[in-house]
């Protein structure tokens, strides 16, 4: 009996509507086959009857066939299940397709469990003898004219060559000093790793940014969104459906393509909402961390709603994840958890996991980050240390977290390029699919008029 419950459950959850009748149909043709066995069968029943079976017997097999009729059809159903959705292949790993099967399928909490139960060792207090920024500098874009002095046998000017910068454009920040002595190479020190309207746009860096555990390691971005425009992409899965601006970026924006991050979590894991394009997907939350797309000039802006982000019908799109992780320059952790916010599943037990945020630093740019393997508290606290006054956290395990730039290639394509070597996998899902939604960088200045960033 527990156990044709037990498939049963599975059918309900995992299969919906469809299962469950194909388990009421396993299910009479098993009582039939006990009930009326064929032909071959009959003399057994015969016999059994003989040697005095019981009606409590009988009902008993017919138990037993029924059970093995519901978990055959709870096994064939979730392996045909399963195996369509891995046809369709995301490039993610083999555990992180199944675990988006499962929450696909109403196993969320059991996922959530088994993951509380994996991921609860904490970093090592050991300094970490090497850093995990992947992506190289982006050549230098500077723009000059020629210096111009006079000729000393008469007034006509020389042109001495380009050696005066007009314009130097946006600028690095400033180098952080690493938190632990001796300092790794290039720790705290930034590069250029993305261009825009001819200057650079995005740089670079990786640092031990918590000096509790020196086995924390963080991979930055500074974007400067002078001559950048954003654009939010929407997931095959989250939020599904039609869109003008869907799973991928689409070619005609490969040229001004400059990055790439991931979005938020699942719906289910967050009380805040989701709107693009016109249309609510999901209630927006007023006081939630959001994410938004300015319709005047397609700048990505960080703040809570209703108050730097108001719900005023000036936004492209608006992404909301969790509430505000660092606000005035303090960790919102443990408020959060008070107000039952869901930093992570951890069944009460702190979970150690990449995890990616936006921030808003000082001087009001933006940054990406990717740090792990930290708590909840250690990420905020590592966005502190980093310079950040407010943040919100984004995505989070496996490689959920990413962040790309993009290469050119000579037949117009792009060849993306990860920020961190703990991001791995599916290189490709922002050109051939996502599953979730994600936000995209562009060169303004190279934008086409009436594309789809203005959906």
């Amino acid at each position: 009996m527990f156990l044709a419950a037990l498939a049963t459950w599975g059918l309900v959850v995992t299969g919906g509507d469809g299962a469950v009748l194909t388990a009421l149909a396993v299910s009479a043709l098993a009582c039939a086959w006990s009930w009326r066995p064929p032909f071959v069968l009959r003399k057994k029943r015969a016999a059994r009857l003989a040697e005095g079976e019981t009606t409590w017997q009988r009902d008993l097999r017919t138990v037993w066939a029924v059970s093995k009729g519901l978990v055959a059809t709870l096994t064939l159903w979730t392996a045909v299940s399963v195996g369509m959705y891995l046809s369709h292949d995301t490039g993610d790993p083999l555990q992180q397709q199944l675990a988006a099967w499962g929450r696909n399928h109403g196993l969320g909490e059991i996922i959530d469990f088994l993951e509380a139960q994996t991921y609860d060792v904490p970093p090592s207090k050991d300094p970490a003898k090497e850093l995990s920024l992947s992506v190289g500098s982006a050549p230098s874009t500077s723009t000059t004219q020629p210096t111009v002095s006079t000729d000393p046998t008469g007034t006509d000017p020389v042109d001495t060559g380009p050696t005066t910068t007009v314009d130097p454009g946006p600028q690095a920040p400033a180098v952080i000093p690493p938190f632990f002595s001796p300092g790794l190479a290039g720790e705290g020190e930034w590069s250029v790793i993305a261009n825009a309207g001819g200057y650079p746009a995005l740089w670079a860096t990786a640092i031990r940014p918590y000096p509790a555990a020196g086995g924390v390691v963080a991979s930055m971005v500074v974007f400067d969104q002078t001559y950048l425009r954003a654009g939010m992409f929407n997931g095959s899965e989250e939020p599904g459906g039609d869109w003008v601006r869907d799973d991928r970026v689409p070619t005609e924006l490969y040229g001004p393509l400059v990055a790439a991050m991931n979005g938020g979590f699942r719906f289910e894991h967050v009380k805040g909402g989701y709107m693009t394009e016109g249309r609510v997907v999901k209630p927006l939350n007023e006081g939630d961390a959001t994410l938004a797309v300015r319709k005047s000039d397609g700048k990505l802006v960080l703040g809570a709603l209703g108050r730097e982000i108001k719900d005023d019908g000036s936004w492209l799109s608006i992404r909301q994840n969790l509430v505000l992780m660092v606000d005035d320059g303090k960790s919102m952790v443990q408020e959060g958890i008070d107000n039952a916010v869901f930093w992570g599943a951890n069944y009460g037990k702190d979970v150690y996991v990449n995890r990616s945020a936006v921030c808003e630093l000082k001087d009001g740019r933006l940054a990406y980050m990717i740090i792990g393997k930290v708590s909840a508290d250690q990420m905020a606290e590592s966005m502190i240390n980093l310079g950040c006054v407010m943040a919100i956290q984004l995505d989070i395990n496996g490689t959920w977290p990413n962040f790309f730039t993009f290469e050119k290639r000579a037949d117009g394509g792009v060849k993306p390029i990860f920020l961190d070597n703990r991001m791995g996998s599916n290189t490709y899902r922002y050109i051939k699919g996502s599953t979730k939604e994600f936000f995209a960088l562009f060169d303004a200045t190279m934008v086409p008029p009436g594309s789809v960033l203005e959906a």
